[in-house]
């Protein structure tokens, strides 16, 4: 087998969508916490309630860049512990900080508001575990930790089937690809418009069918799918390519606004995938003025430590929401905060975001990736020139 050794490409533009997508889920999570939330704006809640599909824009972007650094020029794939490593270092050291932040909120949770029905301690255990070993997202006993880091076990598994689906797809005709992205689009929506339609009974869909990876999946091959059209959007010349940008940017806002609350399920699980590919295919010519300020570095920076930000939002909240409520002389578990609560947190979490990042985060995962934790047998390492530098992940993988 042989791999190309070119080095990958960077699309910056894409970490600041990823960024702003992170912020979208924390403003979800915690805004309508706010006292008077009732009476901002509509247009700015309907954003707000529609956060959750930034979720399925994660999974997109994570195959279109994991297909653009390992499978463009079709470059032969094939499972590797150095490629599963790799995955692994970037992924569970944020996982294991967001798991021992939340520990404790864990605990209260089963052990104030036991599951009915269920011995305590031996599910709480159980659940920990679960979450310990990235399998959150397989069982629903898991759900009690930190919510946010369902979507990281997702991603894990994701990562576990791309190295045998990926060449498969990449190696389709264009007319094929079309084919395959549409039926990865319509798969999962169609399965969320079955519960909107009452096809599908509420708990069924809490409990087994909207946290499943195999939900989720189709969203991650329309991303790898959508490394097949970048050799022609190429092709388009700068003008309109920035005006296309700007487009795809508006039109997400306006269907993010449009879209009926009823049916708001349909959206979060790719309802508008197409419209995430074209917006992720769209920003990576960094000839607009769009693309340029969501790729300057400061964007750049930030969007490196999003998946960060997504993983300790919940603990970090908890822990924010019960020191201010004691500087405001409150209950410590006083739900609703005041708007300065909310206001400052957003800034603090991406601040405790980066340093997690920097001190921790990296140092570990420099630690993780030195030569000496691979086995040096060849037949192990084929994927050697292939592992990223820690500081250069520009992706959301």
């Amino acid at each position: 087998m042989t791999l190309s050794t070119k080095k990958p490409e960077i699309f910056t533009a894409l970490n600041g969508l990823r960024f702003l997508a992170a912020l979208a889920v924390v403003f979800f999570h915690f805004a309508p916490k706010v006292d008077g939330y009732g009476s901002v704006p509509y247009i700015l809640r309907k954003l707000i309630n529609e956060g959750p599909a930034a979720v399925g824009f994660f999974f997109v972007l994570s195959g279109f860049v994991l297909a653009s650094r390992y499978l463009q020029d079709d470059q032969c794939v094939e499972t590797s512990r150095r490629f599963y490593w790799a995955r692994f270092t970037r992924l569970y050291p944020a996982y294991l900080v967001g798991f021992l932040l939340f520990a404790p909120m864990a605990a209260q949770k089963y052990f104030l508001h036991p599951p009915s029905g269920a011995p305590v301690p031996q599910t709480f255990a159980l659940s920990g575990l679960l979450y310990c070993l990235m399998l959150q997202a397989w069982t629903p006993l898991a759900q009690a930790w930190n919510g946010p880091s369902w979507s990281l076990s997702v991603e894990a598994f994701m990562y576990a089937v791309f190295p045998f689906v990926g060449l498969r797809l990449v190696r389709l005709s264009l007319r094929n690809t079309l084919l395959v992205l549409v039926g990865a689009w319509l798969v999962p929506a169609s399965i969320a418009s079955a519960y909107a339609l009452h096809l599908i009974s509420a708990p069924t869909w809490r409990t087994y069918v909207s946290n499943n990876p195999l939900l989720w999946l189709p969203l991650f091959i329309m991303g790898i799918c959508a490394i097949k059209i970048l050799p022609y959007w190429r092709t388009v010349n700068a003008g309109r390519a920035n005006l296309v940008s700007i487009l795809c940017l508006l039109a997400t806002f306006v269907v993010a606004l449009a879209w009926p609350g009823s049916w708001s399920e349909v959206l979060v699980v790719g309802g508008a995938a197409p419209l995430l590919v074209a917006l992720v295919i769209s920003f990576t010519r960094e000839s607009g003025w769009t693309a340029r300020l969501l790729g300057n570095a400061t964007f750049n920076r930030l969007g490196q430590a999003s998946y960060i930000v997504y993983i300790i939002q919940s603990p970090v909240w908890h822990y924010w929401q019960a020191l201010t409520n004691h500087a405001r002389h409150l209950p410590m578990d006083t739900a609703v905060v005041a708007t300065w609560q909310f206001a400052v947190f957003v800034p603090f979490l991406v601040f405790v975001s980066l340093a997690v990042e920097r001190f921790i985060e990296t140092p570990v995962r420099g630690w993780l990736l030195r030569p000496r934790t691979i086995a040096t047998d060849p037949s192990a390492d084929r994927w050697s020139t292939l592992v990223p530098k820690p500081s250069a992940e520009i992706s959301s993988e």
